[in-house]
């Protein structure tokens, strides 16, 4: 029988018996990977690095089984440890890295999964989670606040595995959203800076019932608008102005404010924490529980507790 090494994360720990161990663990190259630890449960009683413990990294010696069946553990060496038991909030945050990540390594955890190519610069995964997770566990032992930590982990997760939605272009009608990137109103804009036609009769979106036109700001710019977020993605005000008119406007979502949703983008791609208000933190935790949602078509958990986390980033 060959034996396989990797550096490997523990997601999830199950006690088997009086003695033994079932580690649900993430490879670098071996992706999600179950083994069976014998006498596990003894080993911190005979000077054992204190045992498996959530997000403790290593470098583990298997005998794999091409079935469904355990595999058997021969070696650990253990290299990092952090501490996420400093407090509620830390252990709240670290079983929500697990369970996310746990899902979306199972072979069915979405449609996408194996069409994925990954853009270039991100390394083919599993290794882009493994290493997304192991910075995320440092950072989140360094006693930062972990919401802004739970919601770039998520994004960059999602994206990894071809499971995140567009995030600058309107799932409806294909147009950009002009909130973030150039100075315009959160609505349907092409580059080329005419109104964006709908698919659903070719009309263009300033035509159709429903239509606002966009606020002024002083100065005559024109003033950001909500877009509203689903699990497939953002819709621009018009989409859903023509959807409620056509009575198609039941999909699950949330509003985001022109603050929420520069956020959600500037974390999606820098990562660096800023001040949100109040109000925006907490439509930000509401957009963390339903890409989860769409992503894995089920809620987790730990999902919850981690949208309480993201929601004190308005404090």
């Amino acid at each position: 029988m060959a034996i396989l090494k990797d550096l490997a994360q523990v997601l999830h720990v199950y006690e088997q018996g009086n003695t033994s161990l079932v580690v649900v663990m993430l490879g670098k190259r071996l992706g999600q990977f179950r083994v069976h630890v014998k006498g596990g449960r003894r080993w911190p009683k005979k000077g054992f690095e204190g045992g498996f413990d959530l997000l403790t990294r290593g470098e583990i010696l298997v005998y794999p089984r091409h079935d469904e069946n355990l595999w058997i553990f021969k070696e650990w060496d253990e290299r990092a440890r952090p501490h996420t038991g400093q407090s509620l909030a830390m252990l709240r945050a670290a079983a929500f890295l697990c369970e996310l990540s746990e899902a979306l390594t199972r072979p069915t955890a979405g449609s996408l999964r194996d069409e994925f190519q990954p853009p270039a610069g991100i390394p083919e995964r599993p290794a882009a989670l493994y290493d997304l997770l192991a910075a995320t566990a440092d950072a989140l032992a360094l006693g930062p606040p972990p919401g802004p930590l739970l919601l770039v982990f998520t994004l960059r997760a999602l994206q990894s595995e071809g499971l995140l939605p567009e995030l600058d272009a309107c799932a409806a009608c294909g147009g950009l959203l002009n909130a973030w990137r150039q100075v315009g109103q959160a609505s349907c804009l092409p580059a080329g800076g005419r109104p964006a036609i709908h698919r659903a009769g070719g009309t263009p979106a300033p035509q159709r019932a429903g239509w606002k036109p966009a606020l002024q700001r002083a100065g005559g710019t024109p003033a950001l608008q909500a877009v509203w977020l689903t699990g497939t993605g953002l819709r621009c005000q018009n989409c859903v102005a023509a959807a409620k008119v056509r009575g198609l406007f039941n999909e699950r979502g949330v509003w985001l404010t022109p603050e929420a949703y520069r956020v959600l983008l500037h974390l999606s791609s820098s990562g660096r924490p800023v001040k949100v208000s109040a109000a925006a933190a907490r439509q930000l935790a509401q957009a963390l529980i339903i890409l989860v949602h769409g992503a894995l078509e089920h809620d987790l958990r730990t999902l919850r507790g981690a949208a309480r986390l993201v929601q004190e980033m308005g404090r």
